[in-house]
Protein backbone atom coordinates (compact mmCIF):
# COMPACT_ATOMS: atom_id res chain seq x y z
CA UNK A 1 0.00 0.00 0.00
CA UNK A 2 1.37 3.41 -0.99
CA UNK A 3 0.46 6.20 1.44
CA UNK A 4 0.99 9.91 1.95
CA UNK A 5 -0.99 11.44 4.78
CA UNK A 6 -4.59 10.42 4.20
CA UNK A 7 -3.93 9.51 0.56
CA UNK A 8 -3.27 5.87 -0.21
CA UNK A 9 -3.41 3.18 -2.83
CA UNK A 10 -4.90 -0.13 -1.78
CA UNK A 11 -4.85 -3.41 -3.64
CA UNK A 12 -7.86 -5.66 -3.80
CA UNK A 13 -8.69 -9.03 -5.28
CA UNK A 14 -11.74 -9.07 -7.52
CA UNK A 15 -12.96 -12.57 -8.31
CA UNK A 16 -14.90 -13.52 -11.40
CA UNK A 17 -17.89 -15.08 -9.64
CA UNK A 18 -21.04 -16.30 -11.34
CA UNK A 19 -23.64 -13.56 -11.60
CA UNK A 20 -27.23 -14.17 -10.45
CA UNK A 21 -29.71 -15.02 -13.18
CA UNK A 22 -32.30 -12.44 -12.11
CA UNK A 23 -32.58 -10.06 -9.15
CA UNK A 24 -35.20 -8.06 -7.29
CA UNK A 25 -33.62 -4.92 -8.77
CA UNK A 26 -34.38 -6.31 -12.24
CA UNK A 27 -38.03 -6.76 -11.29
CA UNK A 28 -38.25 -3.22 -9.95
CA UNK A 29 -36.58 -1.79 -13.04
CA UNK A 30 -38.94 -3.70 -15.33
CA UNK A 31 -41.86 -2.25 -13.37
CA UNK A 32 -40.39 1.25 -13.62
CA UNK A 33 -39.39 0.99 -17.29
CA UNK A 34 -42.85 1.70 -18.81
CA UNK A 35 -43.11 4.85 -16.69
CA UNK A 36 -39.65 6.00 -17.74
CA UNK A 37 -40.41 5.22 -21.38
CA UNK A 38 -43.67 7.16 -21.26
CA UNK A 39 -41.95 10.21 -19.75
CA UNK A 40 -39.03 9.95 -22.19
CA UNK A 41 -41.19 9.73 -25.29
CA UNK A 42 -44.23 11.83 -24.32
CA UNK A 43 -43.02 14.26 -21.68
CA UNK A 44 -41.39 17.57 -22.66
CA UNK A 45 -37.78 17.68 -21.51
CA UNK A 46 -38.37 20.86 -19.52
CA UNK A 47 -40.69 18.78 -17.28
CA UNK A 48 -38.37 15.82 -16.84
CA UNK A 49 -36.77 17.05 -13.61
CA UNK A 50 -40.11 17.59 -11.88
CA UNK A 51 -41.53 14.29 -13.12
CA UNK A 52 -38.44 12.38 -12.06
CA UNK A 53 -38.52 14.10 -8.66
CA UNK A 54 -42.05 12.78 -8.15
CA UNK A 55 -40.98 9.33 -9.27
CA UNK A 56 -38.10 9.29 -6.77
CA UNK A 57 -40.40 10.39 -3.94
CA UNK A 58 -42.70 7.51 -4.79
CA UNK A 59 -39.74 5.12 -4.76
CA UNK A 60 -38.65 6.47 -1.37
CA UNK A 61 -42.15 5.86 -0.02
CA UNK A 62 -41.91 2.27 -1.25
CA UNK A 63 -38.49 1.81 0.37
CA UNK A 64 -36.59 1.67 -2.93
CA UNK A 65 -34.59 4.83 -2.31
CA UNK A 66 -33.16 6.34 0.88
CA UNK A 67 -32.62 10.11 0.73
CA UNK A 68 -30.73 9.92 4.03
CA UNK A 69 -27.70 8.30 2.37
CA UNK A 70 -27.33 11.37 0.15
CA UNK A 71 -27.98 13.76 3.05
CA UNK A 72 -25.06 12.18 4.90
CA UNK A 73 -22.83 13.10 1.99
CA UNK A 74 -24.14 16.68 1.99
CA UNK A 75 -23.36 16.97 5.71
CA UNK A 76 -19.92 15.37 5.43
CA UNK A 77 -18.37 17.43 2.67
CA UNK A 78 -16.84 20.78 3.59
CA UNK A 79 -18.54 23.26 1.30
CA UNK A 80 -20.94 26.08 2.09
CA UNK A 81 -24.63 25.39 1.57
CA UNK A 82 -24.45 21.73 0.63
CA UNK A 83 -25.86 20.58 3.97
CA UNK A 84 -29.23 21.94 2.81
CA UNK A 85 -29.14 20.23 -0.58
CA UNK A 86 -32.11 18.29 -1.93
CA UNK A 87 -31.45 14.53 -2.14
CA UNK A 88 -34.49 14.06 -4.37
CA UNK A 89 -32.94 16.41 -6.93
CA UNK A 90 -29.86 14.16 -6.95
CA UNK A 91 -31.97 11.05 -7.47
CA UNK A 92 -34.11 12.78 -10.11
CA UNK A 93 -31.02 13.70 -12.13
CA UNK A 94 -30.00 10.05 -12.16
CA UNK A 95 -33.42 9.07 -13.49
CA UNK A 96 -33.21 11.83 -16.09
CA UNK A 97 -30.12 10.15 -17.46
CA UNK A 98 -32.27 7.08 -18.12
CA UNK A 99 -34.73 9.31 -19.97
CA UNK A 100 -31.94 10.63 -22.19
CA UNK A 101 -30.99 7.06 -23.11
CA UNK A 102 -34.60 6.06 -23.79
CA UNK A 103 -35.33 9.21 -25.82
CA UNK A 104 -32.22 8.56 -27.90
CA UNK A 105 -33.31 4.95 -28.32
CA UNK A 106 -36.77 6.02 -29.50
CA UNK A 107 -36.08 8.84 -31.96
CA UNK A 108 -33.10 10.79 -30.77
CA UNK A 109 -32.29 12.97 -27.78
CA UNK A 110 -31.42 16.42 -29.09
CA UNK A 111 -30.65 18.64 -26.09
CA UNK A 112 -27.97 21.26 -26.90
CA UNK A 113 -24.48 19.98 -25.99
CA UNK A 114 -21.38 22.16 -26.12
CA UNK A 115 -17.81 20.89 -25.94
CA UNK A 116 -15.32 23.25 -24.29
CA UNK A 117 -11.59 22.50 -24.28
CA UNK A 118 -11.35 20.52 -27.50
CA UNK A 119 -7.94 22.12 -28.01
CA UNK A 120 -6.56 20.08 -25.09
CA UNK A 121 -7.55 16.87 -26.84
CA UNK A 122 -6.14 18.03 -30.19
CA UNK A 123 -2.83 18.95 -28.58
CA UNK A 124 -2.76 15.58 -26.84
CA UNK A 125 -3.25 13.76 -30.15
CA UNK A 126 -0.59 15.94 -31.78
CA UNK A 127 1.89 14.27 -29.43
CA UNK A 128 1.08 10.93 -31.07
CA UNK A 129 0.39 8.90 -27.93
CA UNK A 130 -3.37 9.10 -27.85
CA UNK A 131 -5.38 10.54 -24.98
CA UNK A 132 -7.05 9.14 -21.89
CA UNK A 133 -10.30 10.89 -20.97
CA UNK A 134 -11.05 10.57 -17.25
CA UNK A 135 -14.75 11.40 -17.07
CA UNK A 136 -16.15 12.59 -13.75
CA UNK A 137 -19.15 10.69 -12.43
CA UNK A 138 -21.93 13.23 -12.95
CA UNK A 139 -25.51 12.33 -13.86
CA UNK A 140 -25.37 13.57 -17.45
CA UNK A 141 -21.86 12.48 -18.38
CA UNK A 142 -22.48 9.12 -20.01
CA UNK A 143 -24.36 10.03 -23.17
CA UNK A 144 -23.59 13.76 -23.40
CA UNK A 145 -19.81 13.24 -23.32
CA UNK A 146 -19.94 10.62 -26.06
CA UNK A 147 -22.19 12.79 -28.23
CA UNK A 148 -19.99 15.85 -27.69
CA UNK A 149 -16.77 14.13 -28.71
CA UNK A 150 -18.46 12.39 -31.64
CA UNK A 151 -19.80 15.72 -32.92
CA UNK A 152 -16.30 17.18 -32.66
CA UNK A 153 -14.93 14.29 -34.79
CA UNK A 154 -13.03 12.69 -31.91
CA UNK A 155 -13.68 8.93 -32.14
CA UNK A 156 -13.52 7.42 -28.65
CA UNK A 157 -13.10 3.91 -27.28
CA UNK A 158 -14.88 3.54 -23.94
CA UNK A 159 -13.53 1.21 -21.26
CA UNK A 160 -16.44 -0.34 -19.37
CA UNK A 161 -17.75 -3.56 -17.85
CA UNK A 162 -20.56 -6.02 -18.69
CA UNK A 163 -22.70 -4.51 -15.90
CA UNK A 164 -22.58 -1.12 -17.63
CA UNK A 165 -26.20 -0.11 -17.94
CA UNK A 166 -29.18 -1.00 -15.81
CA UNK A 167 -28.40 -4.38 -14.24
CA UNK A 168 -25.73 -6.68 -12.81
CA UNK A 169 -27.59 -9.97 -13.41
CA UNK A 170 -27.19 -12.36 -16.33
CA UNK A 171 -30.71 -11.48 -17.47
CA UNK A 172 -30.01 -7.76 -17.21
CA UNK A 173 -26.69 -7.96 -19.03
CA UNK A 174 -28.31 -9.90 -21.86
CA UNK A 175 -31.64 -8.06 -22.12
CA UNK A 176 -31.58 -4.67 -20.35
CA UNK A 177 -28.04 -3.34 -20.65
CA UNK A 178 -27.91 -3.53 -24.48
CA UNK A 179 -30.53 -0.76 -24.57
CA UNK A 180 -27.89 1.57 -23.18
CA UNK A 181 -24.81 0.14 -24.87
CA UNK A 182 -26.46 0.23 -28.34
CA UNK A 183 -27.33 3.89 -27.87
CA UNK A 184 -23.85 4.81 -26.68
CA UNK A 185 -22.17 2.85 -29.47
CA UNK A 186 -23.75 5.23 -31.99
CA UNK A 187 -21.27 7.83 -30.74
CA UNK A 188 -18.22 5.63 -30.03
CA UNK A 189 -15.52 3.96 -32.07
CA UNK A 190 -16.13 0.96 -29.80
CA UNK A 191 -16.25 -0.48 -26.28
CA UNK A 192 -13.44 -2.24 -24.46
CA UNK A 193 -15.15 -4.55 -21.98
CA UNK A 194 -13.40 -5.54 -18.75
CA UNK A 195 -13.47 -9.26 -18.00
CA UNK A 196 -12.67 -9.98 -14.34
CA UNK A 197 -11.41 -13.43 -15.34
CA UNK A 198 -8.80 -11.74 -17.56
CA UNK A 199 -8.58 -8.03 -16.64
CA UNK A 200 -5.24 -7.56 -18.39
CA UNK A 201 -6.92 -8.23 -21.73
CA UNK A 202 -8.79 -4.91 -21.49
CA UNK A 203 -5.60 -3.13 -20.47
CA UNK A 204 -3.80 -4.53 -23.51
CA UNK A 205 -6.61 -3.43 -25.81
CA UNK A 206 -6.62 0.06 -24.33
CA UNK A 207 -2.83 0.35 -24.65
CA UNK A 208 -3.09 -0.78 -28.27
CA UNK A 209 -5.62 1.97 -29.01
CA UNK A 210 -3.47 4.61 -27.34
CA UNK A 211 -0.39 3.42 -29.21
CA UNK A 212 -2.39 3.97 -32.40
CA UNK A 213 -2.95 7.58 -31.24
CA UNK A 214 -6.62 7.00 -30.45
CA UNK A 215 -8.76 8.14 -27.51
CA UNK A 216 -9.81 5.94 -24.59
CA UNK A 217 -12.38 7.15 -22.06
CA UNK A 218 -12.81 5.87 -18.52
CA UNK A 219 -15.51 6.91 -16.03
CA UNK A 220 -14.10 7.89 -12.64
CA UNK A 221 -15.31 5.36 -10.06
CA UNK A 222 -14.23 2.30 -8.12
CA UNK A 223 -16.30 -0.46 -9.73
CA UNK A 224 -13.37 -2.33 -11.24
CA UNK A 225 -9.64 -2.59 -10.79
CA UNK A 226 -7.06 -4.17 -8.56
CA UNK A 227 -5.65 -0.83 -7.39
CA UNK A 228 -7.82 1.74 -5.63
CA UNK A 229 -6.66 5.28 -4.85
CA UNK A 230 -8.22 6.89 -1.79
CA UNK A 231 -8.20 10.65 -2.31
CA UNK A 232 -9.70 13.59 -0.45
CA UNK A 233 -12.49 15.79 -1.76
CA UNK A 234 -14.04 18.49 0.36
CA UNK A 235 -12.50 16.98 3.49
CA UNK A 236 -13.89 13.51 2.74
CA UNK A 237 -12.37 10.30 1.41
CA UNK A 238 -13.34 9.02 -2.02
CA UNK A 239 -12.14 5.83 -3.70
CA UNK A 240 -11.15 5.88 -7.37
CA UNK A 241 -9.91 2.99 -9.47
CA UNK A 242 -6.51 3.83 -10.92
CA UNK A 243 -7.12 2.52 -14.44
CA UNK A 244 -7.15 5.92 -16.18
CA UNK A 245 -3.99 7.41 -14.61
CA UNK A 246 -2.40 3.96 -14.80
CA UNK A 247 -2.90 3.89 -18.56
CA UNK A 248 -1.44 7.38 -18.83
CA UNK A 249 1.56 6.28 -16.79
CA UNK A 250 2.15 3.14 -18.86
CA UNK A 251 1.75 4.77 -22.27
CA UNK A 252 2.64 8.44 -21.86
CA UNK A 253 -0.84 9.42 -23.13
CA UNK A 254 -2.07 12.73 -21.68
CA UNK A 255 -4.69 12.33 -18.94
CA UNK A 256 -7.56 14.72 -19.76
CA UNK A 257 -10.20 15.27 -17.04
CA UNK A 258 -13.71 15.71 -18.41
CA UNK A 259 -16.77 17.17 -16.67
CA UNK A 260 -20.36 17.33 -17.95
CA UNK A 261 -22.80 19.72 -16.27
CA UNK A 262 -26.24 20.98 -17.20
CA UNK A 263 -27.13 24.64 -17.17
CA UNK A 264 -29.62 25.72 -14.49
CA UNK A 265 -33.15 25.96 -15.87
CA UNK A 266 -32.12 24.69 -19.29
CA UNK A 267 -31.69 21.32 -21.03
CA UNK A 268 -28.32 22.49 -22.41
CA UNK A 269 -25.27 20.54 -21.23
CA UNK A 270 -21.67 21.70 -21.30
CA UNK A 271 -18.89 19.12 -21.60
CA UNK A 272 -15.58 20.53 -20.38
CA UNK A 273 -12.26 18.93 -21.29
CA UNK A 274 -9.68 20.51 -19.02
CA UNK A 275 -5.92 20.75 -19.45
CA UNK A 276 -4.25 17.38 -18.88
CA UNK A 277 -3.31 16.27 -15.38
CA UNK A 278 0.41 15.67 -14.98
CA UNK A 279 1.39 12.03 -14.56
CA UNK A 280 5.08 11.92 -13.60
CA UNK A 281 6.51 8.83 -15.28
CA UNK A 282 9.87 9.43 -13.61
CA UNK A 283 8.36 8.59 -10.24
CA UNK A 284 7.35 5.23 -8.81
CA UNK A 285 4.06 4.15 -10.42
CA UNK A 286 1.79 4.14 -7.36
CA UNK A 287 3.09 7.52 -6.23
CA UNK A 288 2.56 9.09 -9.66
CA UNK A 289 -0.89 7.56 -10.05
CA UNK A 290 -1.95 8.63 -6.55
CA UNK A 291 -0.86 12.22 -7.20
CA UNK A 292 -2.83 12.24 -10.46
CA UNK A 293 -5.93 10.86 -8.74
CA UNK A 294 -5.77 13.56 -6.09
CA UNK A 295 -5.32 16.22 -8.77
CA UNK A 296 -8.47 14.87 -10.45
CA UNK A 297 -10.41 15.14 -7.18
CA UNK A 298 -9.16 18.71 -6.73
CA UNK A 299 -10.35 19.57 -10.25
CA UNK A 300 -13.73 17.92 -9.58
CA UNK A 301 -14.56 19.71 -6.31
CA UNK A 302 -15.60 23.08 -7.84
CA UNK A 303 -17.97 21.27 -10.20
CA UNK A 304 -19.43 19.30 -7.28
CA UNK A 305 -19.99 22.46 -5.25
CA UNK A 306 -21.53 24.31 -8.19
CA UNK A 307 -23.70 21.37 -9.32
CA UNK A 308 -24.44 19.23 -6.24
CA UNK A 309 -27.61 17.68 -7.63
CA UNK A 310 -25.66 16.31 -10.61
CA UNK A 311 -22.85 14.51 -8.75
CA UNK A 312 -23.42 10.78 -8.41
CA UNK A 313 -20.98 9.94 -5.60
CA UNK A 314 -22.65 11.40 -2.50
CA UNK A 315 -23.17 7.92 -1.03
CA UNK A 316 -19.55 6.98 -1.69
CA UNK A 317 -17.74 9.71 0.24
CA UNK A 318 -16.95 9.15 3.91
CA UNK A 319 -15.15 10.97 6.71
CA UNK A 320 -11.48 11.41 5.93
CA UNK A 321 -9.04 8.70 6.98
CA UNK A 322 -11.80 6.11 7.45
CA UNK A 323 -11.46 2.53 6.28
CA UNK A 324 -12.01 2.02 2.53
CA UNK A 325 -15.10 0.06 1.58
CA UNK A 326 -15.15 -2.65 -1.06
CA UNK A 327 -17.00 -1.40 -4.13
CA UNK A 328 -19.84 -3.59 -5.38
Amino acid sequence: MAETGQLRISRRQQRAGRRPLFTADDAWFLAELPVLMAIATLGPERRWAALCGGLERAKAALGRFSPETIRRGFRAIRADGLDTGDPFAVAAARSEHHLQILRELAWGWSAPIELIGAEHVRRALDRGRGAVLWVAHFSFNALAVKKAFHAAAFPVWHLSRPEHGFSKSRFGIAVLNPMRSRVELRFLRGRIVIDRASPQSAVRQARKRLKANEIVSVTAGAWEGGRIATVTIGGCDLDLATGAPGLAYLTGAPLVPVFAVRHAGSPAITVIAEAPIAVDRDRERDRAVLDAAQAFADRALPYVVANPSQWRDWEKIRPAASTPRESP
